[in-house]
């Protein structure tokens, strides 16, 4: 199974994705910023912007390093990684159509919380995922999926509500 974990910036999607593998068998965290921070890196003057999700190539080097981690070692996958454009759901689409079982979990909370996070994990004041909250919070709860609310919600308890929400 690949479990897609999006939602704003700081909401929460790495500490739940970690947590979750620690409880799993055979998981795998899979770091789709670093195929972002490549794509994007490679690209003379970021012509698309600081948005992975505007770089054609880095939704199809995550479909495709997802597919091939999850046929050639069985393993499960977890994938926090905020998703701000529908579009992008495509990567989780063609997943499906391969025939993987891969859900998404949508991670949601109050501006207030999110904020409070981003500034615990050590970012200033103004930095671009504060400045994106907002945007971050209105595409997440549009996207399909299994919605968490995560306000005043433990990492324990976080981790007992998506393996109850996953099955």
């Amino acid at each position: 199974m690949i479990i897609w974990i999006s939602g704003p910036y700081g909401v929460g999607k790495t500490t739940l994705a970690e947590a979750m593998a620690a409880k799993m068998d055979n998981a795998l965290v899979f770091d789709a910023e670093e195929v972002g921070n490549a794509v994007r890196g490679n690209y003379p003057d970021c012509p698309y912007g600081y948005i992975f999700e505007d770089y054609p190539l880095w939704g199809e080097f995550c479909y495709l390093l997802l597919k091939d981690i999850h046929e050639k070692f069985h393993m499960d996958i977890l994938v926090p990684m905020t998703l701000l454009r529908m579009e992008s759901y495509s990567i989780i689409g063609k997943l499906k159509q391969d025939g993987i079982d891969t859900r998404l979990v949508v991670l949601e909370a109050s501006w207030q919380t999110v904020h409070d996070r981003i500034l615990a994990r050590g970012e200033e004041e103004g930095c671009w995922c504060m400045e994106n909250i907002e945007l971050a919070r209105i595409s997440s709860a549009a996207l399909p999926g299994l919605h968490i609310q995560t306000d005043e919600r433990s990492i324990d308890k976080l981790v007992e509500i998506a393996f109850s929400k996953l099955g």
